[in-house]
């Protein structure tokens, strides 16, 4: 495994986290003061990385491998599927607790069965969406590794094209079927072209900074005018197939294989149970927001609040890596956790 990976996959995963404390305040869109919610509104935009990056990790390290289709989705099933199974439990348990006494143990299975086709809590839509990637590998892998660079560059081409789709420029696009291009796994390729194929140097991040930059100032400055302009929240360009997010997520990847190449015990130890990390913040947030509730935040001040959010997303990364690692030292227990 690169360090800049495993060092990128940290900060993705600090970075969704600092995003679902976020979020509930940008949500609040005239509810409170305009400079919070700006406040807010730019925490958003530059957090947008986060999934793309995630995704973008995995065609890094996938795509450029050789494996066996049986070995690949055996592997796939014990590292990504098992945890997922087990997590989706817990979340049906936590959600549908109040439920267990005027239920009855058929009619909760149905239940659940019916949550685990669409996901038991809202974060793991991104499970979902990763599994279905996983699926198409095999066969992207072997494109991939046999295609030339201009063959990669023209299917990222026609995918960068699919991006506009999910904006108000969609209107101005030819009636041209560039689907078959789209959704996730453009990124999935992305992250291998940029692993294999783009040298960084330190005399280009100002470049790379720069294209950060600007996807998070066209997401901002959109989000903002749009949401002005309705009178309410409108959050068409905080959608991770979206040209701005691409842009700062490419910026945020380059950086990370420019700058991030060395590591140690503390990071690696970070990295291994990020995605134990995932899935368990979620519950380890909503027990940190009933502890903390007494407390009264002014939200109208920016700084109180984004002292308020910072703290809380510290902690809750914080509590939810001691708690996977803590659940991962038993071993019996390790492969359902993370």
């Amino acid at each position: 495994m690169k360090n800049y990976i495993s060092n990128l996959r940290n900060i993705a995963t600090f970075a969704v986290i600092l995003l679902h404390v976020t979020a509930p305040f940008v949500l609040q869109f005239n509810k409170i003061s305009f400079a919070s919610w700006q406040l807010t509104n730019f925490l958003d935009s530059m957090l947008r990385f986060g999934v793309p990056v995630f995704v973008m990790i995995s065609g890094a390290v996938l795509l450029d491998r050789s494996e066996q289709l049986n070995s690949f989705l055996s592997k796939r099933i014990k590292r990504v599927f098992v945890p997922f199974l087990f997590w989706s439990v817990v979340y049906f348990i936590f959600s549908y607790a109040g439920y267990f006494q005027k239920l009855s143990v058929s009619q909760l299975f149905q239940i659940l069965v019916s949550k685990l086709f669409k996901g038991t809590y809202y974060h793991l839509w991104y499970i979902y969406m990763i599994l279905g990637v996983y699926l198409f590998i095999p066969i992207i892998r072997k494109w991939a590794q046999n295609s030339t660079k201009q063959e990669i560059q023209y299917f990222l081409l026609l995918w960068s094209i699919t991006l506009f789709i999910n904006t108000d420029v969609a209107k101005y696009i030819p009636s041209i079927e560039v689907l078959y291009f789209s959704k996730y796994l453009g990124y999935l390729v992305l992250g291998y072209y940029l692993d294999k194929y783009v040298a960084t140097t330190k005399a280009k991040n100002t470049l790379y900074l720069m294209l950060f930059a600007l996807g998070v100032t066209l997401t901002l400055v959109s989000t903002s005018y749009l949401s002005i302009t309705e009178n309410k929240l409108n959050i068409t360009y905080y959608n991770y197939l979206s040209p701005n997010v691409c842009l700062m997520a490419i910026g945020i990847f380059l950086l990370g294989k420019s700058l991030l190449q060395k590591t140690n015990a503390t990071l690696a130890s970070l990295d291994s149970h990020s995605y134990g990390i995932y899935l368990a913040h979620v519950i380890v947030l909503h027990y940190i927001h009933r502890v903390i509730s007494p407390v009264k935040i002014d939200t109208n001040s920016p700084l109180l609040l984004f002292t308020f959010i910072m703290a809380v997303s510290i902690i809750t990364y914080l509590i939810s890596y001691l708690l996977i690692r803590l659940l991962a030292v038993n071993k019996r227990i390790r492969p359902f956790v993370t």
